[in-house]
């Protein structure tokens, strides 16, 4: 997404590091409803860039060019205070921050997703004993094995991942990143 994003919002080919910070904080900041004031504190505060309000402010009107869905979906949010619902119909009642009014369904069926995904890795806990799910935060799931066992892990992990959150959020693709190291921080 973040590539995607450098390539279309920046009109760049190839994606540097710097491009793909760039991308993430308009992204992660833009998604939620910053203006471009907010939006250039958080890309320092977040991501380590410099910007300009100048340059805020450009990158905030290309980002809205290019996902002009976004900027039809914060016009149509009432001003007054709405319940808002994730996509599997959880809800908060009488959300006045307009911020909050678009992060919930968002990071609100993110957290569904992830929490239908351990509710499956539990069910299917015989298909891999011995893994351990030992850590969930945000979007990621960190499970114990021994190294022999973590190929079929990873397997097992992306597939409980992408069935609990794919139907959420059709027809939006999803992506999971797998990966293994010796230990939770490598």
């Amino acid at each position: 997404m973040h590539i995607q994003t450098a390539r279309t919002v920046l009109g760049v080919s190839e994606v540097t590091k710097e491009h793909r910070q760039l991308a993430k904080a308009l992204n992660f900041g833009l998604l939620y409803g910053m203006g471009a004031r907010g939006f250039r504190l958080y890309a320092q505060a977040h991501y380590g860039l410099n910007l300009t309000l100048a340059e805020a402010e450009s990158y905030r009107a290309a980002f809205f060019r290019t996902y002009p869905g976004l900027r039809h979906w914060h016009r149509s949010i009432p001003g007054q205070a709405v319940d808002t619902r994730t996509r599997a119909g959880r809800r908060r009642l009488n959300v006045e921050r307009f911020t909050e009014k678009l992060n919930t369904p968002v990071q609100g069926t993110g957290a569904d997703g992830l929490k239908q995904a351990l509710a499956l890795l539990w069910e299917r806990r015989h298909d891999c004993p011995g893994a351990v799910p030992v850590l969930a935060v945000h979007d990621e799931i960190v499970v114990e094995c021994d190294q022999a066992q973590a190929e079929a892990v990873a397997a097992w992990l992306k597939a409980a991942m992408l069935e609990a959150l794919a139907p959420l959020v059709e027809p939006v693709p999803v992506d999971v990143e797998v990966r293994s190291a010796p230990t939770w921080g490598g």
